[in-house]
């Protein structure tokens, strides 16, 4: 996985919830939100203690992609969406 141009802060904000603030390479600052659950770590293998390296890995990779392609990260990110749109991208996230 490449590693990200801008900076990254997560922290845990209730059950599968976490907030992060994002600052692109280019010094601009967004707030998020980030949602998951239960089932959605079962099915992708992954567990309670990994979920927050999970949080981190798909907003490096939303990141990257919004500072390639000139877009920005949604304000929600809600995994199990992500999931539904994209399968292959949760399982493939290395957690370690």
């Amino acid at each position: 996985m490449a590693e990200t141009q801008g900076d990254i802060d997560v922290w845990a904000d209730g059950e599968h919830r976490y907030r992060a603030v994002l600052e692109t390479s280019a010094g601009r600052r967004s707030e998020h939100v980030v949602t998951s659950d239960a089932d959605l770590l079962e099915r992708i293998h992954a567990t309670d203690a990994e979920e927050p390296f999970l949080v981190r890995r798909v907003l490096e990779v939303l990141l990257d992609a919004a500072e390639t392609s000139g877009g920005d990260v949604p304000e929600v990110v809600d995994l199990r969406e992500l999931d539904r749109e994209r399968p292959e991208l949760l399982p493939s996230v290395p957690l370690r």
